[in-house]
Protein backbone atom coordinates (compact mmCIF):
# COMPACT_ATOMS: atom_id res chain seq x y z
CA UNK A 1 0.00 0.00 0.00
CA UNK A 2 1.19 3.47 -0.80
CA UNK A 3 2.32 4.95 2.51
CA UNK A 4 0.72 8.39 2.21
CA UNK A 5 -2.64 6.95 1.13
CA UNK A 6 -2.58 4.52 4.02
CA UNK A 7 -1.61 7.24 6.45
CA UNK A 8 -4.47 9.49 5.42
CA UNK A 9 -6.99 6.67 5.70
CA UNK A 10 -5.73 5.49 9.08
CA UNK A 11 -6.10 8.99 10.53
CA UNK A 12 -9.54 9.72 9.08
CA UNK A 13 -11.27 6.34 8.68
CA UNK A 14 -13.01 6.38 12.03
CA UNK A 15 -14.49 9.85 11.50
CA UNK A 16 -15.63 9.41 7.88
CA UNK A 17 -19.26 10.44 7.72
CA UNK A 18 -18.87 12.72 4.70
CA UNK A 19 -16.91 12.26 1.48
CA UNK A 20 -13.18 12.52 2.12
CA UNK A 21 -11.49 14.60 -0.53
CA UNK A 22 -7.96 14.38 -1.80
CA UNK A 23 -6.47 17.26 -3.73
CA UNK A 24 -3.69 16.40 -6.12
CA UNK A 25 -2.03 18.08 -9.06
CA UNK A 26 -4.27 16.24 -11.53
CA UNK A 27 -7.57 15.59 -9.84
CA UNK A 28 -9.76 15.51 -6.79
CA UNK A 29 -10.95 12.07 -5.76
CA UNK A 30 -13.74 11.36 -3.28
CA UNK A 31 -14.00 8.10 -1.41
CA UNK A 32 -17.12 7.65 0.68
CA UNK A 33 -17.43 5.05 3.41
CA UNK A 34 -20.78 4.55 5.11
CA UNK A 35 -21.00 4.30 8.86
CA UNK A 36 -21.67 0.58 8.52
CA UNK A 37 -18.43 0.11 6.60
CA UNK A 38 -16.13 1.92 8.98
CA UNK A 39 -13.58 -0.42 10.46
CA UNK A 40 -13.97 -3.09 7.80
CA UNK A 41 -10.56 -3.68 6.34
CA UNK A 42 -11.79 -4.85 2.89
CA UNK A 43 -13.72 -1.59 2.39
CA UNK A 44 -10.74 0.59 3.24
CA UNK A 45 -8.47 -1.47 1.01
CA UNK A 46 -10.95 -1.28 -1.86
CA UNK A 47 -11.21 2.51 -1.67
CA UNK A 48 -7.44 2.81 -1.34
CA UNK A 49 -6.79 0.47 -4.25
CA UNK A 50 -9.12 2.41 -6.55
CA UNK A 51 -7.41 5.68 -5.78
CA UNK A 52 -3.94 4.18 -5.92
CA UNK A 53 -4.60 2.50 -9.26
CA UNK A 54 -5.84 5.63 -11.01
CA UNK A 55 -3.75 8.43 -9.54
CA UNK A 56 -0.34 9.24 -8.18
CA UNK A 57 -0.16 9.67 -4.43
CA UNK A 58 -1.88 12.98 -3.56
CA UNK A 59 -1.48 15.00 -0.40
CA UNK A 60 -4.78 15.30 1.52
CA UNK A 61 -6.05 18.79 2.29
CA UNK A 62 -9.18 20.15 3.86
CA UNK A 63 -11.43 21.88 1.37
CA UNK A 64 -11.14 25.64 2.05
CA UNK A 65 -14.05 27.35 3.69
CA UNK A 66 -16.08 29.62 1.45
CA UNK A 67 -15.67 33.37 1.69
CA UNK A 68 -19.44 33.38 2.23
CA UNK A 69 -18.69 32.85 5.93
CA UNK A 70 -16.24 35.74 6.11
CA UNK A 71 -17.26 39.34 6.81
CA UNK A 72 -16.24 41.96 4.28
CA UNK A 73 -14.11 44.84 5.56
CA UNK A 74 -13.21 48.10 3.84
CA UNK A 75 -10.34 50.45 4.59
CA UNK A 76 -11.42 53.91 5.74
CA UNK A 77 -8.43 54.98 7.81
CA UNK A 78 -7.88 54.87 11.55
CA UNK A 79 -9.49 58.27 12.16
CA UNK A 80 -12.80 56.97 10.81
CA UNK A 81 -12.50 53.52 12.34
CA UNK A 82 -12.41 55.01 15.82
CA UNK A 83 -8.69 55.63 16.20
CA UNK A 84 -7.88 51.93 16.14
CA UNK A 85 -10.31 50.97 18.90
CA UNK A 86 -11.90 48.31 16.73
CA UNK A 87 -15.36 49.94 16.71
CA UNK A 88 -17.09 49.95 13.33
CA UNK A 89 -18.97 53.13 12.46
CA UNK A 90 -22.75 53.04 12.57
CA UNK A 91 -24.40 52.82 9.18
CA UNK A 92 -26.22 56.15 9.59
CA UNK A 93 -23.02 58.12 10.33
CA UNK A 94 -20.55 56.21 8.17
CA UNK A 95 -20.57 58.64 5.23
CA UNK A 96 -20.41 61.81 7.28
CA UNK A 97 -17.58 60.53 9.48
CA UNK A 98 -15.55 59.57 6.42
CA UNK A 99 -16.06 63.00 4.87
CA UNK A 100 -15.20 64.78 8.12
CA UNK A 101 -12.12 62.74 8.94
CA UNK A 102 -10.48 62.64 5.53
CA UNK A 103 -12.05 65.45 3.57
CA UNK A 104 -13.12 62.85 1.03
CA UNK A 105 -9.52 61.66 0.49
CA UNK A 106 -8.33 58.36 1.89
CA UNK A 107 -5.24 58.59 4.06
CA UNK A 108 -2.63 55.82 4.26
CA UNK A 109 -2.08 54.06 7.58
CA UNK A 110 0.97 55.05 9.60
CA UNK A 111 3.88 52.61 9.62
CA UNK A 112 4.13 51.64 13.27
CA UNK A 113 7.62 50.05 13.01
CA UNK A 114 10.26 50.96 10.42
CA UNK A 115 11.91 48.33 8.24
CA UNK A 116 15.27 48.80 9.95
CA UNK A 117 13.73 47.79 13.27
CA UNK A 118 12.63 44.44 11.84
CA UNK A 119 15.99 43.89 10.16
CA UNK A 120 18.11 44.57 13.25
CA UNK A 121 15.88 42.93 15.88
CA UNK A 122 14.29 40.04 14.00
CA UNK A 123 16.58 39.52 11.04
CA UNK A 124 13.79 39.84 8.46
CA UNK A 125 13.32 41.99 5.38
CA UNK A 126 10.23 43.22 3.53
CA UNK A 127 10.30 42.63 -0.22
CA UNK A 128 7.92 44.03 -2.84
CA UNK A 129 7.06 42.15 -6.02
CA UNK A 130 7.13 38.46 -6.95
CA UNK A 131 10.83 38.31 -7.86
CA UNK A 132 12.57 35.77 -5.64
CA UNK A 133 9.44 33.92 -4.51
CA UNK A 134 9.65 30.14 -4.80
CA UNK A 135 6.24 28.66 -5.57
CA UNK A 136 6.90 25.49 -3.58
CA UNK A 137 7.99 27.50 -0.55
CA UNK A 138 4.97 29.79 -0.79
CA UNK A 139 2.70 26.75 -0.90
CA UNK A 140 4.44 25.43 2.22
CA UNK A 141 3.68 28.70 4.00
CA UNK A 142 0.03 28.51 2.94
CA UNK A 143 -0.24 24.97 4.29
CA UNK A 144 1.25 25.98 7.64
CA UNK A 145 -1.47 28.59 8.18
CA UNK A 146 -4.29 26.35 6.99
CA UNK A 147 -4.66 27.62 3.43
CA UNK A 148 -5.13 25.05 0.66
CA UNK A 149 -2.12 24.10 -1.44
CA UNK A 150 -2.53 25.75 -4.86
CA UNK A 151 -1.70 24.21 -8.18
CA UNK A 152 1.87 25.49 -8.86
CA UNK A 153 1.16 26.62 -12.43
CA UNK A 154 -2.02 28.43 -11.47
CA UNK A 155 -0.37 30.04 -8.46
CA UNK A 156 2.46 31.28 -10.67
CA UNK A 157 -0.06 32.86 -13.06
CA UNK A 158 -1.95 34.36 -10.11
CA UNK A 159 1.21 36.07 -8.87
CA UNK A 160 1.98 37.37 -12.35
CA UNK A 161 -1.47 38.95 -12.52
CA UNK A 162 -1.46 40.34 -8.98
CA UNK A 163 -1.44 44.12 -8.67
CA UNK A 164 0.91 44.30 -5.69
CA UNK A 165 2.79 41.72 -3.59
CA UNK A 166 4.70 42.20 -0.38
CA UNK A 167 6.44 39.41 1.50
CA UNK A 168 8.91 38.84 4.30
CA UNK A 169 12.11 36.82 4.08
CA UNK A 170 14.69 35.85 6.66
CA UNK A 171 17.99 37.65 6.20
CA UNK A 172 19.99 35.19 8.27
CA UNK A 173 19.98 31.60 9.46
CA UNK A 174 18.35 30.96 12.83
CA UNK A 175 16.65 28.20 14.76
CA UNK A 176 13.30 29.48 13.44
CA UNK A 177 14.18 30.00 9.78
CA UNK A 178 16.73 29.37 7.08
CA UNK A 179 18.29 32.31 5.29
CA UNK A 180 16.02 33.56 2.50
CA UNK A 181 12.96 31.65 3.72
CA UNK A 182 9.52 33.18 3.15
CA UNK A 183 8.08 34.05 6.56
CA UNK A 184 5.10 36.19 5.58
CA UNK A 185 3.09 37.11 2.51
CA UNK A 186 0.24 39.35 1.36
CA UNK A 187 -1.06 40.47 -2.01
CA UNK A 188 -3.75 42.61 -3.59
CA UNK A 189 -5.61 42.37 -6.87
CA UNK A 190 -6.85 45.61 -8.42
CA UNK A 191 -7.95 47.42 -11.57
CA UNK A 192 -5.43 50.09 -10.61
CA UNK A 193 -8.00 52.85 -10.43
CA UNK A 194 -11.23 52.17 -8.57
CA UNK A 195 -10.89 49.18 -6.26
CA UNK A 196 -8.51 46.64 -4.77
CA UNK A 197 -8.96 43.47 -2.75
CA UNK A 198 -6.44 42.03 -0.29
CA UNK A 199 -5.80 38.27 -0.41
CA UNK A 200 -3.63 35.54 1.10
CA UNK A 201 -2.31 37.32 4.19
CA UNK A 202 -0.15 34.69 5.88
CA UNK A 203 2.58 34.63 8.52
CA UNK A 204 4.56 31.53 9.49
CA UNK A 205 3.13 30.33 12.85
CA UNK A 206 6.60 30.43 14.42
CA UNK A 207 6.76 34.16 13.62
CA UNK A 208 3.24 35.16 14.55
CA UNK A 209 2.80 37.74 17.32
CA UNK A 210 6.05 39.38 16.25
CA UNK A 211 4.34 42.23 14.40
CA UNK A 212 4.85 40.84 10.89
CA UNK A 213 1.15 40.54 10.08
CA UNK A 214 0.42 44.12 11.06
CA UNK A 215 3.51 45.35 9.24
CA UNK A 216 2.54 43.54 6.03
CA UNK A 217 -0.95 45.02 6.08
CA UNK A 218 0.28 48.54 6.88
CA UNK A 219 2.69 48.49 3.95
CA UNK A 220 0.29 46.88 1.50
CA UNK A 221 -2.56 49.23 2.40
CA UNK A 222 -0.24 52.25 2.25
CA UNK A 223 0.82 51.30 -1.28
CA UNK A 224 -2.78 50.96 -2.47
CA UNK A 225 -3.86 54.27 -0.89
CA UNK A 226 -0.87 56.12 -2.33
CA UNK A 227 -1.76 54.76 -5.77
CA UNK A 228 -5.06 56.60 -5.44
CA UNK A 229 -7.31 53.54 -5.17
CA UNK A 230 -10.40 54.67 -3.23
CA UNK A 231 -11.96 51.31 -2.37
CA UNK A 232 -9.85 48.68 -0.59
CA UNK A 233 -11.58 45.59 0.75
CA UNK A 234 -10.79 42.18 2.20
CA UNK A 235 -12.61 39.13 3.53
CA UNK A 236 -11.37 38.19 6.97
CA UNK A 237 -11.58 35.15 9.15
CA UNK A 238 -13.87 36.11 12.06
CA UNK A 239 -11.13 35.59 14.65
CA UNK A 240 -8.82 38.21 13.07
CA UNK A 241 -11.38 40.92 12.31
CA UNK A 242 -10.17 42.86 15.36
CA UNK A 243 -6.65 43.17 13.94
CA UNK A 244 -7.90 44.68 10.70
CA UNK A 245 -10.21 47.05 12.52
CA UNK A 246 -7.24 48.41 14.45
CA UNK A 247 -5.53 49.10 11.12
CA UNK A 248 -8.41 51.23 9.86
CA UNK A 249 -10.65 48.63 8.24
CA UNK A 250 -14.33 48.45 9.15
CA UNK A 251 -16.95 45.81 8.71
CA UNK A 252 -19.56 46.58 6.10
CA UNK A 253 -22.40 48.49 7.83
CA UNK A 254 -24.92 46.20 6.14
CA UNK A 255 -23.14 43.10 7.37
CA UNK A 256 -22.36 41.98 3.83
CA UNK A 257 -20.36 38.80 3.51
CA UNK A 258 -18.59 37.35 0.53
CA UNK A 259 -20.17 35.33 -2.25
CA UNK A 260 -18.25 33.09 -4.62
CA UNK A 261 -18.98 30.94 -7.65
CA UNK A 262 -16.99 27.74 -7.42
CA UNK A 263 -17.06 25.12 -10.14
CA UNK A 264 -17.50 21.64 -8.69
CA UNK A 265 -15.47 18.95 -10.36
CA UNK A 266 -17.50 15.95 -11.51
CA UNK A 267 -16.76 12.70 -9.79
CA UNK A 268 -15.38 10.15 -12.16
CA UNK A 269 -17.33 6.93 -12.61
CA UNK A 270 -15.93 4.08 -10.59
CA UNK A 271 -14.04 6.25 -8.08
CA UNK A 272 -16.90 6.58 -5.63
CA UNK A 273 -16.90 3.55 -3.32
CA UNK A 274 -19.59 2.86 -0.78
CA UNK A 275 -19.67 0.18 1.86
CA UNK A 276 -22.13 -2.58 1.24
Amino acid sequence: MNSCIGHSFSENLQSMKKPYQFRGSRCMVSATLSARGVGRRPTALLATTLIERQYACPVPHAVPSSIASKPRLSYVGQAVAGGGDGISPDKTTYGSRLEEATGGVLRPPPISRPDIDFETKLGVQFVEGREGILITELNELFEKVGFPRRDPDRLRVALENTYHIIWVRATKQSRLARQGQILGFARATSDGALSATVWDVAVNPAWQRSGLGRALMERLTKKLVEDGIPTITLYAEPQVVGLYEKLGYVRDPDGIRGMAFQRRKKEKTGLLTRAA
